[in-house]
């Protein structure tokens, strides 16, 4: 366990985990630990570099290694209280080991979009555990294959992730009860549910419920070279529809909540979005100038 810990949050690990609670996410203060369930490819790499801004360093802990954040009960009591943000790749569930009220936020994208882009990621990164498989397979074939991996499953991620541990591919549960699980946990202990395809809404979303300021942002960790849903071949449309029938169904529900909670800020976030999305498309540009001028010229020498 120690060694999922950065530097700054490592101690002694204790013996003893609480067993997971059902503890209703209520009003967010500042009191409140921030738990961001990140779902892989879903804008969450752009999102954690704006969630990085609001905290310091020693305030925010990432558990990229971590199934449930079980790692969260080791923590001495004095870095336990200067926690305010905890966030990773981890099934829902990390409150349960957090002894401060906490709440979470999270992104979901379009299923059939999402796929697409984990797909092309996985072919695109050699040092992924199924680029191998991704390189040989088509998408179809691809899907196929994770849907009976016990320990890479790709059908349906969203909701297993999002489901807690009742969602992990080694549980016996029906799907029904895992959907179930999963909208419960959104509409109960979710401060804020963003979608990836209204990505600058979200942010202004969440940054008027949390309280945040700095909320200008460069894309990041973008997957390249992927086709465009419409010119899929009918069998890797219906394969991924075949794959994620609970996701879809879980993408329409959390689209209708972050609709709701838009629709709660009044008219004041639309102006608000208005000018944000200006601002940060300059903000944006100005980014890729930078990084421009500041790459190293090609010596015209050779070496």
């Amino acid at each position: 366990m120690e060694s999922y810990l950065p530097a700054v949050w490592r101690a002694s690990i204790g013996s003893k985990s609480p067993s997971l609670c059902n503890r209703r996410a209520v009003d967010v203060t500042n009191s409140r630990v921030l738990i961001f369930v990140h779902i892989p490819k879903t804008a969450g790499t752009t999102f954690r570099r704006v969630l990085e801004r609001q905290y310091s360093a020693d305030e925010v802990l990432p558990l990229y290694e971590s199934e449930l954040g079980k790692e969260l009960a080791s923590i001495p009591p004095a870095q336990m209280n200067r926690l305010r943000v905890v966030l990773g790749h981890f099934y829902f569930g990390a409150h349960a080991f957090i002894p401060r009220p906490s709440t979470y936020v999270t992104f979901l994208r379009d299923p059939v979009d999402r796929v697409l882009s984990h797909y092309y990621f996985v072919r695109q990164s050699p040092e992924h555990e199924f680029h191998e498989f991704a390189r040989q397979l088509n998408l179809s074939e691809f899907l196929a294959y994770c849907s009976r991996s016990t320990h890479g499953r790709s059908d349906d991620d969203q909701t297993r992730q999002l489901a807690g541990e009742c969602g992990k591919p080694s549980s016996q549960v029906e799907p029904a009860e895992m959907l179930l699980a999963a909208k419960r946990h959104l509409s109960e202990y979710f401060a804020a549910v963003g979608i990836t395809e209204e990505f600058d809404r979200s942010l202004i979303l969440m940054k008027r419920i949390l309280g945040w300021k700095r909320t200008l942002y460069t894309r990041q960790n973008v997957t390249r070279g992927r086709p465009a849903r419409h010119a899929l071949p009918e069998n890797d449309l219906s394969a991924i529809y075949r794959y994620n029938k609970l996701d879809l169904e879980l993408y329409s529900y959390a689209a209708e909540l972050f609709r709701e909670q838009v629709s709660a800020q009044g008219g004041a976030l639309a102006r608000e979005l208005q000018w944000f999305t200006k601002l940060n498309a300059a903000y944006e540009t100005l980014g890729r100038l930078n990084a421009r001028i500041s790459r190293p010229r090609r010596s015209s020498y050779r070496d």
